[in-house]
C-alpha cells in the first residue's frame, strides 16, 4: 500500500523544489566555543546539512558520554586510593568488593545477574528519570528542549544570573571532554600494561612495553645481540607491542636473513678474487660458469632448472627449521649440536648475530652500489670508478669529464646535490651565487619556495653553523683538559663530561651568557635582518671592511682588515658554508653520544687501547 500511495502522490513541481533551501545552523555561538580552540569542528559535523535538531541531539550525547565518562574516571582511581567496599557484591556467588580489580579487568568478574541490573536501570534513566528531551523520538515525544538539562538544576539550586549559568555549563562540557579523553588514555594503558594506573605509577612500571611488569612484560633488552656500543636497539619498535613468541619470530627471522646475507657477501665478491668454477653450469644449455657475472644480472642467467633445484634445497633447509629455527650445530651441519661450552657458545652465538646484521647492511649497499653503476664491486674498484652515477668517471680525461657533467648537474637542469633530481624551485644550484654561495641544489623540505623569507633562513643557516663549529671546538678543549680552572666559579668543573658541566655554571653565569646573546641578537636584528631590503646580504657581519664586495654591509662591532682577492673572497665564503653544515652534524653527534655514554667525543684523537686490542687472540671486549 505504501508503494501504491507512492506512485500515485503527485511528484512536487522543479519550481517549488528549487525555492527550499536548507542552511545549515550556525553553531560557533553554542556553549563550548571557548578558548583557546574555539568553535572546533574538524570533521564538519555542523557543515552543509545541520539543523538545529542534529545540533542539539549531538550536544546532548557529548554531554552525556561526559558525564558518564567523569564518573568512570573517578572509579578507575578511587579504589586504589581510597579502598573498596566490604561485603559481598554477590553473595550467592560468593564475590567480595574486595575480589573485583580495578581497571577493565573488572568486567569479567561482574556477573550475568549485575549486568541485567545495570542495563536495567540505564534503561530507566535514559528514557524515564533523566530522559533528554532534546533527543525527540521514540520514548521522548519532542524536540526543542535544552541538551542535557533534566531540570534537576545544579545540585537542586536553578542559577538565575545567566553569566553564572553559561561559565558553570561551559565548565562541565570542557571537564566532560576532558574526561571521555582520560578515560580512552586510562583504558588504552590498562590494556597494554594489565595494571590500574594507581597501580602502575605505585610500582614504577612508567613505560608499558618490555620491563618485565604488564601483558609485555618480556624484556627484550636482556637478551642475546644487546651489546656495546648500541646497547638494546630498536628504532623501528618492533617489540613495542610483542611478546617473547614474537620477539622468538622476528629472531628467527634475522638469524636467517643474516646467514643469507654473509653468503651473498662472498659470493658478490669471491669470484672477481679468486676466479668461478671451470667447466659447464647447465650443459644442456651450453652455459658455463665464467658467463655468469658477479653482479645482480646473474638472476637472469640463471636457467629454470636451475631455480628449481635452488628452491627444492631452500625448501629442505626450511623443514629442518621446523625442527631446529635457530640451532645448525657448530661446525654448521655436522650434527654437533649443544656440543659447545656455555661461555663460549654464548660467544660465538653473539658474534654471528653480529656478523649477519653487518652482511645486511653490507649485502644492501652492494645491491645499491651495483645497480647504480653496473658493475659488480671489485669490477668498480678496479676499474677507478668511483663515481657511481657517471660510468667510468675516474678512467677519463679531464676533456670527457666535463661533456660527461653535462649528463648531469646543473648543465642538464639537474641538481648538483641529487644528480638525478631537478632543481628545487628557488634554488639556482651554483654553487658561488653571490648571494647564496653554497647552493647545490638541495632544498627536500621546500624552504627555497618562500622567497621573501629565504635570506632569513641563510642567517639561520649561518648562525646555526658558527655557534655549532664553536660548539665542536669547545667540546675538544673540555674533554681535553685544556680549560680555565678555579677562579671563574668555585664549584668543582667536570672535564669529561661537557654537558654535564654545563649544570655546573652558576645563575650568574647564565645571566651573563643570556645578556651577551640577547645584545648580539639585538645589533644583529638592527643592523643586517632588518636591512635585507637595502642589500645587506644575510650573515654579513662587517667584520672585514677590506672585503671585495659591492653590496652594502653593515657597520661592524670590531673589524679586522684582511686583503682577499674575489676569488679568494667566494672561497672563503664557500668554506665557511660547508664548515657551518658539517659542524652542524658533528655536533649533534657529539652531544647524542655525550648524553648516551657520560663522555664528551673531541675531535683529538684517543690515544688510549682498548681491552680487546691488548690482548693477543681476543678480538671480542669481555664481559659482554
Amino acid at each position: 500500500m505504501g508503494l501504491i500511495a507512492s506512485l500515485v502522490r503527485p511528484a512536487p513541481s522543479p519550481a517549488v523544489r528549487s525555492g527550499i533551501a536548507r542552511c545549515a545552523y550556525d553553531a560557533s555561538g553554542e556553549i563550548g566555543a571557548c578558548d583557546p580552540l574555539l568553535f572546533w569542528d574538524p570533521i564538519g559535523y555542523c557543515q552543509d546539512g545541520c539543523t538545529k535538531e542534529d545540533f542539539d541531539r549531538r550536544r546532548a550525547v557529548e554531554l552525556k558520554h561526559g558525564r558518564l565518562c567523569m564518573v568512570a574516571t573517578i572509579g578507575m582511581v578511587w579504589p586504589d586510593i581510597f579502598g573498596k567496599f566490604d561485603g559481598y557484591l554477590s553473595p550467592s556467588q560468593n564475590l567480595k568488593f574486595a575480589d573485583v580489580p580495578s581497571g577493565i579487568a573488572a568486567v569479567s568478574k561482574v556477573p550475568l545477574e549485575g549486568w541485567l541490573q545495570i542495563l536495567l536501570v540505564a534503561g530507566l534513566i535514559e528514557t524515564q528519570l533523566l530522559k533528554d528531551q532534546s533527543f525527540g523520538g521514540f520514548g521522548y515525544a519532542k524536540y526543542g528542549q535544552e541538551p542535557g538539562n533534566f531540570g534537576t538544576g545544579y545540585w537542586g539550586r536553578k542559577i538565575q544570573d545567566p553569566a553564572e549559568r553559561r561559565l558553570k555549563l561551559t565548565t562541565e562540557l570542557n571537564n566532560g571532554r576532558l574526561a571521555m579523553i582520560a578515560m580512552s588514555g586510562m583504558l588504552i594503558q590498562n590494556g597494554l600494561t594489565g595494571q590500574s594506573p594507581i597501580e602502575q605509577l605505585t610500582a614504577g612500571h612508567i613505560s608499558p612495553f618490555n620491563d618485565g611488569q604488564g601483558f609485555f612484560a618480556f624484556d627484550p633488552s636482556q637478551e642475546l645481540g644487546a651489546c656495546p656500543p648500541l646497547g638494546y636497539w630498536d628504532p623501528f619498535g618492533m617489540m613495542a607491542f610483542q611478546d617473547e613468541e614474537k620477539f622468538r619470530r622476528n629472531r628467527e627471522l634475522e638469524l636467517k636473513h643474516g646467514r643469507i646475507c654473509m653468503v651473498a657477501t662472498i659470493g658478490m665478491i669471491v669470484p672477481d678474487l679468486f676466479g668461478r668454477f671451470g667447466g659447464y653450469l647447465a650443459p644442456s644449455m651450453d652455459l658455463k660458469f665464467s658467463d655468469i657475472p658477479c653482479t645482480i644480472e646473474a638472476i637472469y642467467k640463471v636457467p629454470t632448472f636451475g631455480w628449481l633445484q635452488i628452491f627444492a634445497l631452500a625448501g629442505a633447509i626450511e623443514a629442518k627449521n621446523q625442527a631446529f629455527p635457530e640451532n645448525y650445530g657448530y661446525p654448521p651441519f655436522w650434527g654437533r649440536i649443544n656440543t659447545l661450552e656455555p661461555e663460549e657458545k654464548q660467544k660465538k652465538l653473539l658474534a654471528e648475530i653480529n656478523n649477519g646484521r653487518l652482511a645486511m647492511v653490507a649485502m644492501a649497499a652492494i645491491v645499491a652500489q651495483n645497480g647504480a653503476t653496473g658493475q659488480s664491486l671489485v669490477e668498480q674498484f678496479t676499474t677507478g670508478n668511483l663515481n657511481p652515477f657517471v660510468g667510468g668517471y675516474a678512467q677519463l680525461d679531464a676533456s670527457d669529464r666535463l661533456a660527461l657533467r653535462a649528463e648531469f648537474g646543473s648543465g642538464a637542469g639537474k641538481s648538483t646535490a641529487i644528480p638525478w633530481d631537478p632543481i628545487p624551485e628557488g634554488l639556482s644550484n651554483d654553487i658561488f651565487n653571490n648571494t647564496y654561495v653554497g647552493d647545490v641544489g638541495f632544498d627536500p623540505a621546500g624552504f627555497a619556495k618562500n622567497q621573501r623569507l629565504l635570506p632569513w633562513y641563510r642567517e639561520a643557516e649561518l648562525a646555526h653553523g658558527r655557534v655549532c663549529m664553536l660548539a665542536v671546538l669547545g667540546y675538544t678543549v673540555q674533554t681535553s683538559g685544556a680549560k680555565f680552572e678555579p677562579f671563574i666559579t668555585r664549584y668543582p668543573t667536570d672535564s669529561a663530561d661537557p654537558l654535564k658541566a654545563a649544570t655546573q655554571v652558576p645563575i650568574v653565569g647564565w645571566l651573563q651568557i643570556i645578556v651577551v646573546i640577547a645584545l648580539s641578537e639585538l645589533w644583529r636584528y638592527e643592523n643586517v635582518i632588518s636591512k635585507y631590503s637595502q642589500g645587506v646580504q644575510p650573515g654579513d657581519l662587517g667584520w672585514n671592511p677590506t672585503a671585495p664586495v659591492s653590496s652594502p654591509r653593515p657597520a661592524p662591532l670590531c673589524s679586522f682588515n684582511c686583503w682577499l682577492m674575489v676569488e679568494e673572497w667566494n672561497n672563503m665564503k664557500l668554506r665557511e658554508i660547508k664548515h657551518c653544515r658539517l659542524a652542524m652534524v658533528g655536533f649533534f653527534f657529539m652531544v647524542l653520544r655525550n648524553a648516551s655514554t657520560g663522555e664528551g667525543p673531541s675531535l683529538l684523537p684517543n690515544l688510549t687501547t682498548a681491552e680487546f686490542q691488548s690482548s693477543v687472540g681476543d678480538f671480542i671486549p669481555r664481559d659482554i
